[in-house]
């Protein structure tokens, strides 16, 4: 019965003053800038709590908004007010050169590992100069083993969520900008229980495994030890006593994703030789037109695909590949789900209220996606001569 009510998560919130400061380069100030966070789920957290937001400008009336619990962002971010929550207001002196603090403690922003939510702070001051914020000038804003901090749109109506802007023409929004200030947040950690023993590191794993070792050897006093003891033992150990670090668990992480690619791919390959062998044993079968279509006239016709040019194709994969990788310098025209035109991108890469803000917020490394996508071509090419196959068969059939 004891071990029923081990805890899965931390009854207090890892506070260490937490600021995730991001770069300032004080290229605008306006009324308002809308940003994606993300929770990372490389450590054994149970969520993060973000309790306060610092922001400088000239201020005035501010109000914090954040997308609601129930919303599914999946890479995009409303502009429309029914899908957000004011959790904070409060009128600020104008601080041009320190950040002011917006306390959310009363009213905090929790994210669960993997987990996005838009931030909106807003300012009904007149005027241009409530809020500073940058333009886009990396993929992610802010980068930590907590939280990764996304481009935004900046908002330029003294209204909140307002589409018209102050000049009474055009668009509200403005796409590729960047937050500029601090966010302040703890951090509440997983305790280990068996069913979680995979979301801790590797030395944490070996010392639990060498524990149950232990117990179970005669000579050793752990051997007096029931399950339970144990159990609650390591389940008081922090993930970071067995000097694991965030770096070497995302390390694991991304060499469990390579492994799990190369299965998918091996079983997907494993599917497309099965099928030649049907076809080929097929074709060995039947007598079309007197022709009989052997195993090495189908392998001759190993480079051809059925009206596609192979050469064509590799070109065409070329130019498609993205070779951009996480924290290098893009251009905003090439942003993920950008449909921007030259012409508007002349005009501050406007963007209207019923557009919602895109976002890519990925974390896998770009040499194992690159592997990945390599193998989907392979793989792909291969069932395109599969089906130029069937086609030739059943033309021969009919003839």
């Amino acid at each position: 019965m004891a071990a029923l009510t081990r805890d899965v998560k931390a009854n207090y919130v890892i506070h260490d003053r937490i600021e995730a400061e991001t770069s300032d380069r004080e290229d605008h100030t306006f009324c308002g800038i809308m940003f994606p966070v993300k929770c990372k789920n490389i450590l054994p957290i149970d969520h993060v709590v973000i309790n306060c937001v610092a922001i400088r400008g000239a201020l005035g009336p501010l109000t914090v908004w954040v997308t609601k619990d129930e919303e599914s962002l999946d890479g995009e971010i409303s502009c429309s007010k029914k899908h957000w929550n004011k959790i904070y207001e409060k009128t600020f002196p104008p601080s041009f050169e320190e950040y002011k603090e917006l306390d959310l403690s009363s009213n905090p922003i929790r994210l669960k590992p993997g987990e996005v939510k838009g931030v909106y702070i807003h300012s009904t001051r007149r005027g241009d100069e409530a809020i500073v914020y940058d333009n886009k000038e990396n993929q992610k804003t802010h980068d930590d083993k907590f939280i990764t901090i996304l481009p935004g749109r900046a908002h330029v109506s003294e209204r909140v969520f307002g589409s018209v802007p102050i000049w009474g023409w055009g668009s509200a929004w403005r796409d590729n900008r960047e937050f500029v200030g601090q966010i302040k947040y703890g951090a509440v950690y997983r305790l280990w229980n068996p069913s979680e023993n995979l979301s801790f590191g590797s030395n944490f794993r070996g010392a639990a495994r060498t524990l149950f070792l232990l117990q179970r050897r005669l000579e050793s006093p752990f051997s007096r030890l029931p399950d339970d003891a144990i159990f609650f033992i390591l389940n008081m150990c922090r993930w970071d006593w067995s000097n694991d670090t965030s770096a070497d668990m995302r390390r694991e992480q991304k060499q469990a994703r390579r492994v799990r690619r190369r299965q998918l791919a091996a079983e997907a390959e494993s599917i497309v030789e099965r099928e030649a062998r049907e076809l080929m044993n097929e074709a060995e079968m039947e007598d079309v037109g007197g022709e009989a279509v052997n195993g090495e006239d189908i392998e001759g016709m190993e480079g051809m695909v059925w009206g596609v040019d192979e050469d064509n194709v590799s070109v065409m994969e070329e130019d498609s590949s993205d070779d951009s990788e996480d924290g290098t310098n893009t251009s905003d025209s090439d942003e993920e789900g950008s449909e921007i035109s030259e012409g508007e991108c002349s005009w501050g890469d406007h963007r209207g209220t019923r557009n919602p803000l895109r976002y890519f917020a990925d974390d896998s490394d770009s040499e194992a996606e690159d592997e990945m996508i390599v193998e989907q071509r392979q793989t792909g090419r291969r069932m395109a001569m599969l089906r130029a196959r069937r086609h030739i068969l059943s033309f021969l059939r009919a003839h």
